[in-house]
């Protein structure tokens, strides 16, 4: 049994074959898969890539199903759920984020809102201490985070607006303060949202007219954050793209111009990233558990992606089936 997109906006429990993993790959069981603003527009029918039938979710955390590459049965691990074609001059360079060819688990293969999952073994970050595997599966989009603040080149002390409060900016909110920042300010227009980062200590603002900063995050990935992002930045500063947008947006280039901003664009993660997402995670020098705010059953877990598409809640987790 597994969570699918359907086609069109039907979300179905669904019989599924079990994975039978190829040569190189390793058999998951899985604990915890988490859902997030991507399954939801795969639920809607907005992903272009999406088959109707896919078992979504790539936010994977499980254990190792049977002895491979060197990973005993029972090894705790984090999915890496890229999966890069190796040949591209974006792989060739180190690069495979930014792969021509760049697919995912949960999006162009099947994901983790089932049972067991095969994914290829060098995509599986073994952890050795104990940690609870619910944590773990905040791993993958913490390793957005990361690498957001490590492309920003933040400096210390240096202040930093982030726009836009869902789970990902106000980790990347999290993470810079972690870093070193100066001021941390979170623009979001939504109450709850607000009410969140503010309870982990963020200081929020309903939106970001009259803020300066040194570094300003877009995790919004809306036109209108668009627009205005430039008049945020301090002359010298950076503005980070975190969001993805889905249509090219308006930015005011002659800003970025004439107060020599840098526009840096970041795109998922490295292999390195998601490692010490999982590194901050398993030490704990960054808790979950305040963004895992339900996790529900396979059979339940239609609801709670309407409840998601409502905003309700932050992270949802899908506990594995066995």
């Amino acid at each position: 049994m597994a969570l699918t997109w359907a086609g069109g906006s039907e979300v179905a429990i669904a019989d599924v074959p079990e994975p039978t993993p190829g040569p190189g790959q390793a058999l998951v069981e899985v604990g915890y898969t988490g859902l997030c603003g991507t399954d939801l527009h795969i639920c809607a029918g907005e992903h272009p890539r999406a088959k109707p039938g896919l078992v979504i979710g790539h936010e994977i955390a499980g254990t190792v199903a049977e002895p491979v590459a060197g990973l005993a049965a029972g090894t705790a691990v984090v999915v890496d759920p890229l999966i890069a074609c190796g040949a591209c001059r974006a792989c060739r360079a180190g690069r495979s984020q930014t792969c021509e060819r760049l697919r995912l688990v949960g999006i162009d293969v099947p994901g983790g809102a089932t049972r067991l999952v095969a994914v290829d073994a060098d995509r599986l970050i073994p952890v050795t201490s104990p940690v609870d595997l619910r944590h773990l599966a905040f791993a993958e989009p913490l390793a957005v985070a990361v690498r957001a603040v490590r492309r920003s080149g933040l400096q210390l002390g240096q202040d930093v607006v982030v726009i836009g409060g869902g789970p990902i900016g106000v980790a990347v909110a999290l993470c810079a303060r972690n870093a070193g920042a100066g001021q941390v300010v979170l623009a979001e227009p939504v109450p709850t949202r607000r009410e969140f980062a503010a309870s982990l200590g963020i200081q929020t603002v309903a939106d970001a007219v009259g803020l300066r900063a040194e570094v300003v995050f877009d995790a919004a990935a809306h036109p209108a954050v668009a627009a205005a992002v430039t008049d945020v930045a301090v002359p010298g500063g950076t503005v980070v793209v975190v969001g993805v947008y889905g249509n090219p947006p308006a930015l005011d280039l002659q800003a970025v111009t004439f107060a020599e901003l840098s526009v840096v664009g970041t795109r998922v993660y490295s292999r390195q990233d998601i490692a010490v997402a999982t590194e901050l995670v398993v030490s704990g020098r960054f808790d979950p558990e305040p963004f895992l705010t339900r996790t529900v059953t396979l059979d339940q877990a239609p609801g709670a992606l309407a409840e998601l598409r409502r905003g309700v809640g932050v992270k949802v987790l899908v506990q594995g089936m066995s």
